[in-house]
């Protein structure tokens, strides 16, 4: 089994790296110049700056594809078209691209009980809710977890360096049947990790790299790993604007790249379309306002799918906690990033839309 399972990892790879093609491009191409991105992306600018508190970063970069084409780009406050930045939760979404290759080459599936991957790690009673814990549950934040405060302490950076995340995840309260209630959390795509490198026998970054990554041309990517050796997942990853938007454009181009068919496009539509309700909803993170969160009109409130944020205007997002955004709009062929580092993502979206909707 282990022998035809590697063959089967060789191939992908094999024909991953066979299908780049001779003339690919390592950037977005670019269009002409639009004047109404422009002129929007100017006021938007304007409107930003005004709201945002002095012992805040201000806006770093803007980039608009349209049609497969930058078609507006620019970089504020000192930042380069090179610039890097931590894109927080944007990590999540990488981390469901590598899980639907990890589900087209067997290494696991869809409904897979979280329970079997770790036997060394549970704890001696094993509740009815935790047994019923699936891959699709810590995909869709529906597991039913509930941090405990050592979990908590990760973010707080006084986590002991031996603490072992993963015995304390299935240790921690599973106060809600798994499926039942949108939880927004961490650890739930650090679960996902680790089953990925336990699976795949090498690291996150290792396995997507040539699947992903390297037809894609991003490069100089950085993503952290925990205490432990496994990667983190849900965060600690370093990318550009334009990576970001190589991102969007993937999922709207839904898994093709270069003319290549890298990721399933049922698997890409299935990730980025509504498959759970998220709103109103819970979150242990300080940096949602409880009074938004239970507004059905709020944009964390439209829906989510596999660690993509559903939004109005009929797109879906890629979201970082200090205001890293994609917004894609499958209807009007549109990739729109947006890169910061202040704790404003409700009201970075709120101008986002006062500024760019009549595009969208």
């Amino acid at each position: 089994m282990k022998k035809a399972l590697s063959i089967a990892l060789f191939l992908s790879v094999l024909l991953t790296a066979g299908c780049k093609g001779t003339n690919e491009q390592t950037s977005l191409p670019r269009g002409e110049v639009s004047p109404e991105w422009a002129a929007a992306a100017e006021s938007f600018y304007a409107d930003a700056i005004s709201v945002t508190a002095p012992d805040k970063a201000q806006p770093y970069s803007i980039m608009a594809v349209e049609h497969g084409k930058v078609v507006f780009e620019q970089c504020y406050n000192g930042t380069v078209p090179e610039s890097r930045y931590d894109v927080y939760s944007v990590s999540k979404t990488v981390l469901a691209m590598a899980v639907g290759f990890a589900m087209e080459e067997g290494l696991f599936s869809i409904d897979d009980r979280v329970t079997d991957f770790f036997p060394e790690q549970l704890p001696e009673h094993i509740s009815d809710t935790l047994s019923a814990m699936t891959i699709r549950h810590l995909l869709t934040m529906t597991c039913g977890l509930e941090e405990t405060p050592k979990l908590l302490s990760v973010f707080k950076k006084d986590a002991d360096a031996d603490f072992d995340w993963i015995s304390e995840f299935f240790a921690s309260n599973q106060a809600r049947m798994p499926g039942t209630q949108f939880y927004y959390n961490f650890f739930s795509p650090y679960i996902i990790a680790a089953i990925l490198e336990k699976t795949s026998g090498t690291s996150v970054m290792d396995y997507i790299t040539p699947r992903l990554l390297e037809p894609l041309h991003i490069t100089d990517m950085e993503w952290q790993d925990s205490p432990a050796g496994i990667c983190i997942g849900g965060w600690g990853m370093t990318l550009c604007t334009e990576d970001i938007a190589k991102l969007g454009q993937f999922l709207l181009q839904h898994g093709k790249w270069n003319g290549c068919q890298l990721l399933t496009s049922e698997w890409v539509d299935t990730m980025t379309s509504k498959l759970v309700e998220s709103g109103p909803f819970l979150a242990f993170s300080e940096s949602f306002d409880p009074a938004e969160l239970n507004d059905p009109e709020n944009d964390h409130s439209q829906g989510y799918g596999y660690y993509v944020w559903q939004g109005k205007h009929g797109t879906f997002r890629l979201e970082g906690l200090n205001g890293q955004f994609a917004f894609v709009s499958p209807e009007k062929d549109i990739v729109l990033v947006f890169i910061s580092d202040s704790n404003m993502s409700q009201k970075y979206i709120d101008l986002i839309w006062k500024h760019f909707a009549h595009l969208f």
